[in-house]
């Protein structure tokens, strides 16, 4: 196994992200949608909805827009 390295950026002490995170985000931008990128990074939606909720709760505008699925299905 290789050494690595990983960056957290602090914004507050109520808002830290990191590859997990920005994973996620990016993850959401190329799918349009928190299930598929949740399932994509093998992660429960639960997980990817706290971490998107403390990401979107840490700035003054929300990072990601989430809307209620239905007939047309939801999005992010």
């Amino acid at each position: 196994m290789k050494p690595g390295t990983h960056v957290r950026v602090d914004f507050s002490d109520v808002i830290s992200i990191g590859p997990g995170k920005i994973g996620l985000l990016e993850k959401i931008e190329a799918a349009g949608s928190l299930s598929a990128a949740a399932r994509e990074l093998g992660m429960s939606y639960r997980r990817a909805w706290l971490l998107l909720s403390s990401v979107n709760t840490g700035f003054s505008e929300p990072v990601a827009v989430l809307s209620v699925g239905g007939v047309e299905g939801g999005g992010a």
